[in-house]
């Protein structure tokens, strides 16, 4: 889970120490460490904790696929008549909402971390277990900051040229004054996206939202969902929909998002990168992660959102996402996280 360290033995800690060791000893061994190591282990960690790549069609792209405009590079992606897009176009700050035209110009945001300290002294000392919570924690932070992309461009997609009280596809957003996930509930998700005949994808929601279908009637569910949810205690699909958690996202909230190639995109320029810097005492070593990606919901015909425990004159959507979820990015030892225009 997120921020917690999953205990190792003694002789586990140990085979990882004299492994990690290994590599130090050997000339450039912690570059090496650095380029080889860490890479694979973030990009397990974002398959892991992400929910944005689940959901989302990703693509690799390069410079001939790029189309200049004013100096900025953009990637073009033709766009349903009939659809309201919102993605992050010239300003990778501010999410862009069209609904004219035949296609969009994707803008490419720079995601990366803070430069993480790490100390050659505590390597030497500590090998493993400090390794890994770098590890770990740099992982996380560059998975939430993609995800805080996705989620503010869902919520403003929902609101278009509305308010938040009052959202211009207020039609795709569910509302209940009940307190705990339903049944019910998720049927009228489905029925959101079924009225554009649009086939379902994935539910998101916090893991906690998703515990309250432990607590369903038997009636409402089949012998063998009932057997799953008694031996794992949690439900990974139902109507043979997936269901993804996160902890991003806010325990009110439930999001059913139809199929990736329905959803939209993910232009990748560059993806996660590693590189190892030096600092001034030379007993220190950085290790800074960035990547250039682009953002793209294809409609809001794609997305339904279900908020539990609502009043009336409540918001309908939220505007402070991206603020909401970075202000929770994990931090030890100068570990932080930053976005910033390419």
């Amino acid at each position: 889970m997120a921020g917690i360290r999953q205990l190792k033995t003694a002789a586990e800690v140990s085979q990882a120490d004299y492994s990690v060791a290994q590599i130090l000893n050997m000339s450039g061994g912690f570059e090496k460490l650095a380029s080889e190591k860490l890479p694979e282990f973030i990009k397990q960690q974002r398959d892991y904790e992400s929910f944005g790549r689940k959901i989302l069609l990703t693509c690799e792209v390069t410079k001939d696929d790029l189309q200049k405009i004013d100096g900025e590079d953009f990637f073009y992606v033709e766009k349903d008549l009939n659809s309201h897009a919102m993605f992050y176009g010239d300003d990778p700050q501010i999410p862009r909402y069209q609904i004219e035209g035949t296609g969009v110009n994707i803008g490419f945001t720079t995601i990366s971390s803070d430069n993480i300290t790490i100390s050659k002294k505590r390597l030497l000392t500590q090998r493993y277990n400090y390794l890994e919570r770098v590890q770990q924690l740099s992982a996380q932070t560059m998975v939430m900051l993609e995800d805080s992309r996705i989620m503010e461009l869902t919520e403003m997609l929902l609101k278009g040229n509305g308010t938040a009280v009052a959202p211009a596809n207020a039609g795709q957003i569910v509302t209940t004054a009940d307190v705990e996930l339903k049944k019910p509930h998720m049927v009228a998700l489905r029925k959101k996206l079924s009225q554009h005949d649009v086939p379902d994808g994935h539910f998101v929601m916090n893991p906690s939202t998703q515990m309250d279908m432990l607590s369903w009637a038997q009636e409402e569910v089949d012998q063998l969902t009932q057997r799953e949810m008694l031996e794992t205690g949690v439900k990974y699909a139902i109507w043979g929909i997936p269901i993804v958690t996160s902890i991003l996202i806010n325990l009110n909230n439930v999001y059913l998002y139809a199929q990736q190639d329905m959803v939209g995109l993910m232009p990748i320029l560059q993806d996660l990168t590693v590189e190892l810097t030096d600092t001034p005492d030379k007993l220190e070593k950085g290790l800074f992660m960035y990547e250039f990606v682009g953002f793209y919901l294809a409609s809001h015909k794609a997305v339904a959102k279900l908020i539990l425990n609502f009043k009336a004159g409540d918001p309908q959507v939220n505007e402070s996402v991206r603020l909401e979820i970075e202000a929770r990015l994990p931090k030890v030892n100068g570990l932080g996280s930053r976005e910033e225009t390419n």
